[in-house]
């Protein structure tokens, strides 16, 4: 997703894959649930809470260059394989290979 609120989604999303409702995503993360339906509502919340709410449903944030976020989508959507690359004794040297 390119929207920089799509944390938000995300945030909600996986509060529903878990089969939380929003009083009880609020009580794990130590907000209102009124807080956690404003944020969902798509009113801007504060840094400090999306990242308690993250805590909240196991999740951990990272900040990725924005330059790098395609890769680094596509390598966590792989399993952390690159594409197309073979396994085992044919596989190609890795990077770290390469630099020693």
């Amino acid at each position: 997703m390119t929207n920089p609120l799509s944390i938000v989604g995300d945030l909600e999303a996986m509060r529903k894959a878990q089969n939380l409702t929003q009083e009880e995503l609020a009580m794990r993360a130590g907000v209102s649930r009124m807080t956690v339906s404003r944020i969902e509502a798509g009113f801007d919340p504060k840094l400090s809470t999306v990242w308690e709410l993250s805590r909240a449903l196991g999740l951990e944030l990272v900040l990725v260059p924005k330059a790098l976020r395609r890769e680094v989508q596509h390598f966590i959507q792989s399993g952390g394989k690159v594409v197309g690359q073979p396994a085992g004794i044919e596989a190609p040297k890795s990077v770290v290979d390469l630099l020693r």
